[in-house]
């Protein structure tokens, strides 16, 4: 039944490895975006830090503060949309 089960199998193999591939894809992708995302929010604490010892203007910090949290935000909405199936 080994040899048979494998001959059945066979035209299936080339589907199974497109899964495999695209399972790596998507791990890879995940592991990219939540990379992205520690960086961002490393560069936001630095940026709280840098505006409270430095006394940066504020507009300057606002519109810094703003532009990451967009961005963090993007990233935080595209991990729910595609961790949800």
């Amino acid at each position: 039944m080994g040899l048979l089960g494998a001959l059945v199998g066979l035209p299936l193999a080339p589907l199974k490895g497109l899964a495999g591939l695209a399972r790596h894809i998507q791990r890879q992708a995940e592991q990219e975006q939540e990379k992205e995302l520690a960086e961002l929010q490393a560069e936001l604490l630095e940026l709280e830090v840098w505006h409270d010892g430095q006394g940066v203007e504020e507009e300057e910090f606002v519109r810094k503060e703003a532009e990451l949290l967009e961005k963090i935000g993007a990233l935080a909405g595209a991990r729910g949309e595609g961790g949800q199936e």
